[in-house]
């Protein structure tokens, strides 16, 4: 997290980016309070972030089953721990992979991200359908006998399952901010759909902590999380046809 910090202070200002061709890649002006405060009310009425909403809402909703009724369920803390790194490391394998695809495919930008959504489509839909046979194991969300990272193949299942929720977390959230990214050329422009994208992300991470503290059966929140993301899929091709350009 350090060096992430540290790096940020090599980032260019925006109007300081030149392209190959000479031409800047945004032009900056400052903004006042009053219009900043118009221009994030017209968020909730704009096409385009309405498309990404279930997108942004699912994107956290899902850390409360994952984290607590998958990991703080069916493992001893010791191994809740090892599993928490397993998962942060997937997302960086996630992220940095379907990045990679995004950015330096050879397809159009508009097929590019509707590979994208593809290929996260189908992962997110084996990946859910995994943890839908593993949670059919504990209907009631009790698990007598603790797993140990220690019991081998007993072991292997699981951690697999939680390592492939942490890279579908990365991979989903980088193809979305990525489409956004691809809205428009305008720093600020993406600077508010980034703000909207995150605050309702937030929403829905609070919301979910409520259901789960409501004691909602777990087979519930499984289907309502894998719901959100299949819903998010097909609004984001709509919006890749409709909105970004090649």
């Amino acid at each position: 997290m350090l060096l992430g910090v540290t790096l940020t202070l090599l980032i260019l200002p925006p109007n300081k980016i030149i392209r190959d061709d000479g031409s800047k890649a945004t032009k900056f002006t400052y903004s006042s309070m009053g219009k900043e405060g118009t221009e994030i009310l017209k968020l909730f009425t704009n096409w385009k972030m309405l498309l990404v909403l279930p997108a942004a809402w699912a994107s956290n909703f899902f850390y409360t089953y994952q984290f607590n009724n998958v990991n703080g369920v069916l493992f001893n803390l010791r191994t809740q721990g090892l599993n928490n790194v397993f998962y942060w490391c997937a997302r960086m394998i996630g992220s940095a992979g379907i990045g990679y695809f995004l950015d330096f495919g050879l397809a159009s930008c508009r097929k590019r991200g509707l590979i994208g959504v593809a290929i996260v489509a189908v992962l997110g839909t084996a990946i859910w359908g995994g943890g839908l046979a593993n949670q059919l194991r504990y209907k009631d969300g009790k698990w007598q006998d603790l797993i140990f990272f220690k019991d081998g193949l007993r072991y292997a299942g699981p951690l697999l399952l939680f390592f492939s929720y942490g890279l579908l977390d990365a991979m989903f959230q980088s193809l979305v901010y990525w489409i956004i990214g691809a809205l428009a050329n305008d720093s600020q422009i993406l600077s508010r759909y980034v703000g909207f994208y995150n605050a309702v992300q937030s929403a829905g991470a609070a919301v979910a902590w409520q259901i789960d503290m409501h004691k909602t059966p777990l087979i519930t929140q499984l289907v309502v999380n894998w719901a959100l993301m299949t819903v998010s899929y097909p609004l984001l091709v709509l919006l890749l046809f409709l909105a970004v350009k090649d």
